[in-house]
């Protein structure tokens, strides 16, 4: 990623806890809403979320977001 936006954030291990749990809420709730959405509700099941993620940059950043705030609070403990 040329163009890649670069953030560092420093949390307490309670903090990041909550906003991880927070961010999967939504994700699990956004990627529900469009899963049976008219639009994505014809693809099969097998490749339906990766339809999703492909048409939402919001939804990939959250998954990566969720990503890493796993990492490093693996790493923090």
């Amino acid at each position: 990623m040329e163009n890649a936006v670069v953030v560092q954030l420093s949390l307490e291990p309670k903090q990041a806890e909550a906003l991880l749990l927070h961010l999967r809420e939504q994700f699990r709730q956004t990627l529900q809403e469009q899963w049976y959405a008219d639009r994505y509700r014809l693809i099969p099941e097998g490749i339906r979320s990766g339809a999703i993620l492909n048409d939402s940059p919001r939804l990939v950043a959250q998954k990566k977001a969720l990503g890493a705030l796993r990492v490093a609070l693996d790493q923090a403990q």
